[in-house]
């Protein structure tokens, strides 16, 4: 029975049967985006892997195990014992480094801004793929949409012909009004057939984020006038984008990399504590010794990376800034994009096409009542189509505008 129905269907309608269940709605498809995307789970793991590294950050070295021989004859009767001579010791130890404060106070905060660099760049990967999805499923549902108003002409159209091919039979058309009348209608199954094509594409675009559930059918259309923020404010918090979350994070980043190349300048030191056992009738013995670096070539050593680590700086700095000017024009710009398309469909929706509709009802009309020509008729109805061409060609720009402006910031994101 249900394939019968589908039969049905496919005969008025060329979408194919959507799968049992209820719809894939817009919020939905983004979050099934952002769960199934392996973009996410790998960044996610980028961001476990830097939180693991930074319990280990600015502690100290593990201590280091001494064991050795000191003062061992080499030569004579005692050669290579180690109890007859009075000098020979056998120890055994340990050795710590420290590090000073500030180092790994700095290295603290270095892991830190790790942490915050990747979690940047996971924000600005969800948001970048929460856009994709939006932008297939808005295009699948404009897509479909449009094609359902197309073949809603359908039998216009094929009425308009077969009338044309009778009123030539009764000689009240002209052979050429017939034949421009059946071009019409290979015209507009041309236009369904490339519809068609563009429909299954945007559902294949939209089963790479969601899977499978692309086969559900799709619900309403979000608001595509509403933004997650008035105008100013999204030009006034580009700081907060997720496209510019990881320029600051790299540049916090690369001041801790500086400073821990200037603490490089600063001596560390070391302390170690041994036992040492000697010969039968010999006392055993203990060592307290304490080691200090002597960065007596900064020169040549520290200040080289020093300048190495604030050129970086300035580098990474130059491209936050560049990054901030690139975006804040391309934001500028799809708001236009946004507001203009906005308008169009507007338009559209207001004047044009039922201006359009009535237009080619009324010719049909006249042509029927034999008081107008078909070629008015048919002019009509071609206009009605390329007018519905042009809405959806608008639509999907202001849902592609609308996607961006959407997913600006994390916040935005569902959940």
């Amino acid at each position: 029975m249900r394939w019968s129905i589908c039969l049905l269907l496919l005969i008025a309608d060329p979408l194919p049967c959507a799968a049992d269940g209820p719809v894939l709605s817009f919020d939905e498809a983004v979050a099934l985006a952002l769960d199934h995307a392996p973009e996410v789970t790998a960044d996610a793991q980028g961001v476990a892997a830097m939180r693991e590294l930074e319990v280990s950050a600015g502690r100290l070295p593990d201590p280091a195990l001494i064991v050795g021989v000191d003062n061992l004859p080499v030569e004579g009767p005692d050669a290579w014992s180690t109890t007859a001579d009075f000098m020979t010791m056998r120890k055994i130890g340990l050795m710590q480094e420290f590090p000073s404060r500030e180092k790994r106070r700095l290295e603290r905060e270095r892991a830190s801004a790790q942490v915050g660099l990747a979690d940047a760049e996971l924000a600005e990967t969800s948001l970048a793929i929460a856009r994709e999805a939006a932008r297939a499923w808005i295009r699948s549902a404009t897509s479909e949409s449009t094609l359902r108003a197309l073949v809603r002409l359908r039998p216009e159209v094929k009425l308009g012909a077969t009338a044309a091919r009778a009123g030539v039979a009764a000689g009240r058309t002209s052979t050429a009004e017939a034949l421009a009348a059946a071009a019409a209608a290979a015209r507009l199954e041309t236009r369904i057939l490339d519809l068609e094509g563009k429909a299954r594409q945007a559902r294949a675009e939209l089963a790479r984020w969601v899977g499978a559930e692309a086969e559900r059918p799709l619900g309403p259309l979000p608001a595509l006038e509403a933004l997650p923020a008035p105008v100013p404010v999204l030009l006034a918090d580009t700081g907060q984008h997720g496209a510019l979350l990881p320029y600051a994070a790299r540049v916090v980043a690369a001041k801790s990399d500086l400073e821990l190349a200037r603490a490089e300048r600063r001596p560390d030191w070391s302390a170690e504590l041994s036992f040492a056992k000697r010969g039968p009738g010999f006392d055993d013995m203990a060592s307290l010794e304490f080691t200090v670096d002597l960065p007596l070539f900064a020169r040549h050593r520290q200040t080289p990376v020093i300048a190495a680590r604030g050129a970086d700086l300035r580098r990474l700095e130059a491209e936050r800034e560049s990054g901030l000017r690139a975006h804040a024009a391309e934001l500028r710009q799809v708001l236009i994009e946004w507001e203009q398309s906005g308008a169009q469909l507007a338009q559209y929706d207001r004047e044009l096409l039922p201006l359009a509709r009535e237009r080619s009802r009324a010719a049909l009309a006249a042509y029927r009542a034999g008081s107008a020509e078909l070629r008015f008729a048919v002019e009509a109805v071609e206009d009605e189509i390329e007018l519905l061409i042009e809405r959806a060609e608008l639509a999907d720009a202001r849902g592609r505008a609308w996607a961006y402006l959407r997913y600006l910031e994390p916040r935005h994101l569902p959940g």
